[in-house]
């Protein structure tokens, strides 16, 4: 017990919520809830929608490894599904090395910048998006250059992924482009989530921003994720899912405006 207060105490997310209001408390559970509701009906991830709520109660990087474990328990089942896990790691191999150097370069950078320079990039990243989600843009990839391509694509959402937590529609877009549908492109593109998160939480841990009571309260704060995805799935067919999936990108890029507003990257606008 006392070794679990000591984790808690030195940790990074800790201090903070320890210090938030019940309101604060009540507006954490509340993104986490809304972030894994928005997930059940439409399947936008959980940091998309989440990160804007969170980032005005913590820091982005506080932020960041928060959702870490929520996502990496949320992706674990899609990525075991169906088994031949061995031969669709092998056919995403390129994405997948370049999603960990990516990622790991990422974690370093949101380590290095200012808290306010944090949230101004995450919000870019956030409208970025928001943007290619709402337009969906679609090509496809002849077998030579799908493998570098993969390479490239990876490292991109990796770094995107480590600075914000947001991997970016370019590992969606990728997959796509490559042929991947249905449970084939569920499972690859959780492969890529799970392996990805797993290496930013070692970098968070090897660079002493976390501590054992910090994956604590990360997987705690997956038990509202996983509420609000149970509470979202019987919302499919009731909601016209075009129009909310519309909605809510324009939802998250006002919130990321505003992200930007808080940041100063507006300013004189």
């Amino acid at each position: 017990m006392l070794n679990l207060h000591f984790a808690l105490a030195h940790g990074l997310l800790w201090p903070t919520l320890s210090g938030l209001s019940t309101r604060g408390w009540l507006l954490v559970l509340a993104a986490l809830f809304v972030g894994g509701l928005v997930k059940g009906v439409v399947s936008i991830g959980v940091p998309l929608v989440a990160i804007p709520l969170l980032t005005g109660l913590l820091s982005v990087k506080q932020v960041v490894l928060l959702l870490s474990l929520p996502i990496i328990l949320g992706n674990i089942p899609q990525a075991l599904e169906g088994g031949k896990t061995g031969a669709a790691l092998k056919s995403i191999a390129l994405l997948v090395i370049g999603a960990v150097l990516g990622i790991a370069l990422g974690v370093k950078i949101l380590f290095a910048i200012p808290a306010h320079f944090a949230v101004g990039l995450a919000g870019t990243i956030l409208i970025i998006a928001a943007l290619a989600l709402l337009f969906a843009p679609k090509f496809s990839l002849p077998k030579k250059s799908a493998g570098l391509t993969g390479l490239l694509a990876g490292f991109v959402s990796g770094l995107m992924e480590g600075v914000s937590a947001i991997p970016g529609p370019l590992l969606a877009t990728y997959l796509i482009a490559t042929g991947a549908t249905g449970k084939r492109f569920t499972k690859e593109i959780a492969l890529v989530l799970v392996i990805s998160i797993a290496v930013l939480i070692a970098v968070f841990g090897q660079s002493g921003h976390a501590s054992r009571g910090d994956l604590v309260i990360s997987a705690l704060a997956a038990l509202p994720v996983i509420a609000g995805i149970l509470a979202g799935r019987p919302l499919r067919d009731a909601l016209p899912p075009k129009l909310f999936r519309a909605v809510v990108l324009l939802f998250i890029m006002a919130a990321a405006v505003q992200m930007l507003v808080r940041a100063g990257f507006l300013h004189g606008l």
